[in-house]
């Protein structure tokens, strides 16, 4: 009697006070239940139901009720582009959640990325993306430079060079590269990932992890289900909030280290991002902002460029196409050094980026992967009028990354991988804008770290090729190209790809010596 009076008492205040209104003029998914509404229909690869509802329902815009929650989801790249880009403005806040902000963020607060609307947002906003402009990006050349060799010295030792070939799982060193990398730049501090520094480096690499499948808007029932909050077995509330302490205690070490090296006039630290933050910008940022944009630069890197690089590889170890794919911008690489080696290794640092197969690569791997499927959820502010429709500020949307990069109104054959899509057939030149994909985002929140991410995704693509052959694996680990197929959570946030190797060979190339002895001397 008492399970039956909870349950008829939660559906009276579901039905009378919880229950979110409808937005009139955009289709409604039929299904939706009392309490959870559409909830128990997208709980696996989400992205991919939202894609088959709106072929099922020729809707490219709809609504879903998740617990208490109305969402607006888009799919269309056309529709993407009008909501995220032309209405940047009053679309340019994010959803408070119960579990990442509530519980994990509780100590060190939030990235800049998920930081709502407001005066704080701003501020964070305009520090790091002064640090993180093409400029600024351009002048990171020497760093990215040092981080690749430490890479490919890595690499190649694990290999043990005169090795003539071995199958190898990538994704560990592109994850410890991007870590180097960032933590450098906004610590100043140079990580020993495979020396002293190795568990330290693995525990930031495992809880970034964890946390990043806690920012989903829907494997946290908590977040869209109030009651489930104090129901012991339906929650991970426990589980949060270890991943929070965990990683209060790295970020603690990280920043405890870069005032140990500002205190002492190392050079590296008082020159780092946060390092420049704390001497000349106090006045601007408070002290939690300084710590929110610790987060930002410890977190972001992970979960996107070792990624992306890790796909690469396994798009250029297929036996279809990998080895065409690979002649190519290895031919146009060597052409533009003039088949000088150790130049076209130097050359791939430069500014202009100018191998434009490899541009080609870099943007359709960003594509075609679309490393956050459905991207991070955002919340109106001011009412957005769309075709018929009136979307009311606090509104959820949803951005459909994977369908607006896969429409066939904007793509030709769209699930296939086709570099040569982003080079104009006239002028043989990349032709590329901030809206041409939505890998990163759109609108006024796209990712900070876009000039960053391409810049490392385009010299590491160079540089491997220039070291290595790399080919379908003997072990018969070969990568998948399905991003939803081959997904191992699909309930996380981005992708988590099964593991997968690539074999590598060296290249014997003309004075190829040359470019070992200057990976390992310089």
């Amino acid at each position: 009697m008492l399970v039956i009076t909870i349950v008829a008492t939660w559906l009276l205040i579901d039905y009378f006070i919880t229950s979110p209104i409808e937005v009139p003029g955009i289709f409604s998914i039929p299904g939706a239940l009392p309490i959870v509404g559409n909830l128990y229909q997208v709980l696996d690869n989400p992205a991919l139901v939202y894609m088959k509802w709106a072929q099922q329902y020729n809707q490219q815009i709809f609504q879903i009720r998740l617990g208490n929650k109305r969402i607006i989801v888009v799919n269309s790249f056309a529709d993407i582009v009008s909501l995220w880009i032309q209405h940047s403005c009053p679309n340019n806040s994010r959803p408070l959640s119960y579990i990442f902000h509530g519980i994990v963020s509780a100590t060190q607060g939030f990235t800049v990325g998920s930081t709502p609307a407001g005066l704080t947002y701003k501020r964070k906003k305009k520090a790091i993306s002064q640090h993180l402009n093409k400029r600024a990006v351009d002048n990171m050349s020497g760093t990215i430079d040092s981080e690749i060799k430490h890479m490919f010295q890595a690499i190649i030792n694990y290999r043990k060079i005169g090795t003539p070939s071995i199958d190898m799982d990538l994704m560990p060193f592109f994850q410890m590269f991007a870590l180097r990398s960032s933590v450098f730049m906004a610590y100043g501090i140079k990580l020993d990932c495979y020396g002293v520094d190795s568990e330290l480096c693995k525990e930031i690499i495992d809880v970034e992890s964890k946390i990043i499948q806690l920012r989903s808007p829907i494997s946290n029932l908590q977040d869209s289900i109030w009651l489930l909050r104090y129901v012991p077995f339906w929650t991970n509330t426990k589980f949060a909030r270890m991943c929070g302490e965990r990683r209060n205690v790295y970020m603690k070490k990280l920043f405890d280290r870069l005032l140990h090296g500002i205190d002492h006039d190392d050079e590296d630290s008082i020159n780092s991002i946060v390092g420049t933050m704390i001497l000349r910008q106090s006045p601007v940022l408070t002290e939690a902002e300084i710590h929110s944009i610790c987060l930002t630069f410890v977190s972001a890197g992970l979960d996107n460029t070792p990624l992306n690089l890790n796909y690469l590889m396994g798009v250029l170890s297929q036996p279809a196409f990998g080895s065409r794919l690979q002649n190519k911008a290895l031919g146009e690489i060597l052409q533009k050094s003039n088949g000088n080696l150790i130049l076209a290794w130097e050359q791939s640092g430069q500014d202009s980026m100018d191998v434009q197969y490899v541009q080609a690569l870099v943007l359709e791997t960003l594509r075609h992967f679309t490393v956050l499927p459905l991207s991070l959820p955002r919340v109106t502010t001011k009412p957005i009028v769309h075709e018929n429709a009136t979307i009311p500020p606090g509104t959820h949307l949803f951005m459909n990354a994977f369908a607006g990069n896969h429409d066939p109104t904007q793509f030709n054959l769209p699930y296939e991988f086709i570099p040569e899509r982003w080079i104009d057939s006239e002028s043989g030149l990349v032709t590329q804008g901030i809206n041409h994909h939505f890998a990163f985002g759109a609108g006024s929140r796209m990712c900070s770290g876009y000039n960053l991410a391409f810049k490392e995704l385009y010299m590491v693509t160079c540089r491997i090729m220039l070291l290595f052959e790399i080919g379908p694996p003997e072990s018969g680990q070969l990568m998948g190209l399905n991003p939803f197929e081959n997904n191992s959570n699909p309930r996380a946030t981005s992708f988590e790809p099964y593991p997968h190797k690539v074999r590598l060979s060296l290249r014997q190339l003309p004075n190829c010596n040359s470019l070992y002895q200057k990976i390992f001397n310089d």
